[in-house]
């Protein structure tokens, strides 16, 4: 995977979410009363953060694109566009069964693996009378959990997720939909584009994320045009 911004990101808020609660579990035993209560309101916080900072500084980049207006559709015409493709049903039904999967997997290797864990690996570090010995037990505790579930979750996440984009612009230095921005010319080391004219959409997948961003067009002609000229796309 290469090291983007948002993946350095995502490695330093783990790293982060690691060694403050490896700090919370040495100092407020998980056994205590407090326990939840701290890390329960560290959780929100820390999700807040999560998911305000990338906003911000998705907001940034979006002010970026003010090239010419080259094609553009409403969230009236894209739903009506979307109401035309037969087959989009049955795409987001399979994928809502992924995304429940991938939901409750992660909480089940958390249970199976942690007491595990504990009890195998960590037990003299967890019994330790010295605090820094306990942490250091702790943040490995954390690493190895938080890998074992982003390693089953990367495997059992489909290889494309559908992004329905409910509006955008095509404009001649990128494409702006809402808070994402796909500047031109398009990085193909970073990005596969897919016109599908039968089905009326063109697909701009991310292989960083695995998000398949899906824009929905009435003039497919027009589109492939447009992201030969300005998005360089052979």
């Amino acid at each position: 995977m290469a090291l983007t911004r948002s993946t350095l990101y995502m490695l330093l808020s783990t790293i982060a979410f690691i060694l403050v609660f490896s700090a919370i579990s040495t100092y407020v035993p998980p056994g205590s009363s407090w326990f939840w209560l701290i890390s329960i309101l560290y959780i929100l916080i820390f999700m807040t953060f999560a998911t305000i900072i990338p906003r911000l500084t998705t907001k940034r980049k979006a002010m970026e694109i003010k090239g010419s207006v080259v094609a553009k559709a409403s969230s009236e015409e894209i739903l009506n566009l979307m109401s035309r493709d037969m087959e989009l049903g049955k795409e987001l039904s399979r994928q809502s069964m992924f995304m429940i999967l991938m939901l409750i997997v992660p909480l089940l290797m958390w249970f199976i693996f942690a007491g595990m864990i504990q009890s195998y690996l960590l037990q003299p570090f967890m019994t330790n009378s010295e605090h820094y010995m306990r942490f250091l037990g702790y943040v490995i505790f954390y690493s190895l959990l938080i890998g074992i579930i982003r390693g089953v979750t990367y495997l059992t996440t489909p290889k494309k997720l559908i992004m329905l984009v409910n509006s955008y612009e095509i404009r001649s230095d990128g494409i702006k939909a809402g808070n994402l921005v796909i500047k031109f010319p398009i990085d193909e080391r970073r990005y596969s584009v897919e016109i599908n004219a039968h089905r009326g959409f063109f697909e701009i997948y991310d292989k960083t994320t695995r998000y398949a961003y899906r824009f929905y067009i009435s003039d497919a002609d027009k589109v492939r045009i447009a992201l030969g000229k300005y998005g360089k796309i052979r």
